[in-house]
């Protein structure tokens, strides 16, 4: 582990130790949970009294309003406040403060307890997330608190700094650490999602990529090729079994049934598998925390994995599914509406307005990004929030990002030129802007893309 990172770290804790009664806010998307997860254990085990809260941004008017609402001296942020320094000072001016994160300083302020990968010379977009940072003070804390270390995977997992089976940087270097001390396991398996959360017939009817044909979207399929092969579909209790039931020898049996049967990209089902103690892949883990935020339910997050309350899992799974399905819906329906679905040079604009919530709409841009939904390698998401503003998602492919082009770059320079603010990472991040410079962003954005690189261009780099 990076020298300067761990002392920069131990100063935190240090800070921790010294101080009593802490307020602690984190955001509400999957890292800042996984964050949020980390500082609970962490001062529950140092006997320290503390109130917990969540807010989608770090505004000054949210700021003020929970540290009124909470009377506390000392605020601790975990996974955004580096870049608000001028909000957190200002706020918090009269209070003890330590931010723990991951996104790029704000250049105009400073703060005594500040601990950023990006302030030793670290990328934090790629290399380790908000998380991942708040593990690293707790384990300088306490060496007690590496069993944390499976939370800081799932935050960087949510923040999409999982490329395909690996991890890189620091984050690598705590998939180390966790596995050494068997608070992961990996193992070469099928990577089919859902691995815990849904039976073994959807999990491979769901399957698309590799598309199964007579399989994938065709449960009477799958639930055959399972039984030609010997795989018991229940268990003794007349449960539907998951991948997670499966044994080792059983998970072969399907890959060997698939090859038999002459699916030739099967092996883009074969990789890495990062499960956790609680039989829960990370990735369908990171999901589901990000649903408890996107449904403005990040504390029942942190009790999920406090607990492992699969009840309240499953009923946060539904919800969500519900919502995603509604939206995606309005995205296929309004496709041939050019209003709604716009091209803007290589990607692709969602002006959804008041039809996706603004807290859903970076997930269905990253949905889009992911699936072929919208076959572009830039989505940009837009909807309203409140009665002034508009929050924007842009989403970026790995194809874009190796051209140079980074999304917190783009969303930082349309955002501002319009009079609002913006920031995130290389291939995830977003802005706000005010509701009246609509139009002006959407021709800034274009002409950013357009200047910056084309879809031939693209497809020559792939």
């Amino acid at each position: 582990m990076d020298q300067q990172l761990t002392t920069s770290a131990a100063q935190i804790a240090s800070f921790l130790k010294d101080h009593d009664d802490i307020l602690c806010v984190s955001h509400y998307d999957c890292d800042g949970i996984s964050s949020a997860v980390i500082v609970r254990e962490m001062l529950e085990r140092e006997d320290k009294q503390f109130d917990q809260v969540f807010l989608d941004e770090l505004t000054e008017e949210k700021l003020a309003s929970v540290v009124t609402d909470h009377d506390h001296e000392t605020v601790l942020l975990t996974d955004f406040g580096s870049g608000q320094l001028p909000t957190v000072n200002t706020v918090l001016d009269h209070h003890d403060v330590a931010i723990i994160d991951h996104h790029e300083p704000s250049e105009d302020g400073t703060l005594e307890h500040h601990c950023n990968p990006h302030l030793v010379g670290i990328d934090g977009g790629s290399e380790i997330s908000g998380a991942g940072m708040t593990y690293v003070v707790a384990r300088e804390l306490d060496q007690a608190n590496i069993d944390l270390s499976p939370y800081a995977l799932i935050g960087a997992t949510g923040d999409m700094q999982r490329d395909g089976d690996t991890y890189q940087g620091l984050n690598q270097e705590i998939v180390e650490e966790a596995q050494k001390h068997d608070h992961i396991t990996i193992k070469q398996g099928l990577k089919l999602y859902g691995r815990r959360g849904r039976n073994l017939v959807k999990a491979l009817t769901y399957t698309t990529d590799p598309y199964l044909s007579g399989i994938t979207d065709n449960e009477s399929g799958a639930v055959q090729f399972l039984r030609s092969i010997g795989i018991e579909l229940s268990d003794e209790n007349g449960e539907w079994r998951s991948l997670a039931d499966l044994s080792l020898e059983e998970e072969r049996m399907i890959v060997n049934g698939l090859i038999k049967k002459g699916y030739g990209d099967i092996e883009q089902l074969i990789g890495s598998v990062y499960i956790l103690d609680n039989g829960w892949e990370i990735r369908e883990f990171a999901s589901l925390m990000n649903a408890c935020g996107r449904l403005d339910r990040p504390a029942d997050g942190v009790t999920i994995a406090r607990e492992d309350d699969f009840d309240l899992a499953a009923t946060i799974k539904r919800k969500y599914s519900r919502k995603i399905g509604r939206y995606l819906s309005f995205v296929e329906d309004n496709m041939d509406d050019t209003e709604v679905i716009q091209e803007i040079g290589p990607g692709t604009l969602i002006q959804a307005d008041d039809s996706i919530h603004a807290n859903m709409i970076g997930t269905i841009a990253s949905i889009c990004i992911r699936s072929d939904i919208l076959d572009d390698p830039i989505i940009i998401g837009m909807a309203h929030k409140g009665e002034d503003a508009i929050k924007i998602s842009a989403r970026a492919s790995s194809e874009v990002t190796e051209t140079g082009l980074a999304m917190s770059e783009l969303m930082e320079t349309c955002c501002t030129t319009v009079g609002g603010e913006g920031g995130g990472h290389e291939r995830a991040a977003g802005g706000k802007i005010p509701r009246t410079e609509q139009e002006r962003f959407i021709k800034v954005i274009r002409e950013e893309l357009t200047e910056s690189l084309s879809k031939d261009t693209l497809t020559h780099q792939a």
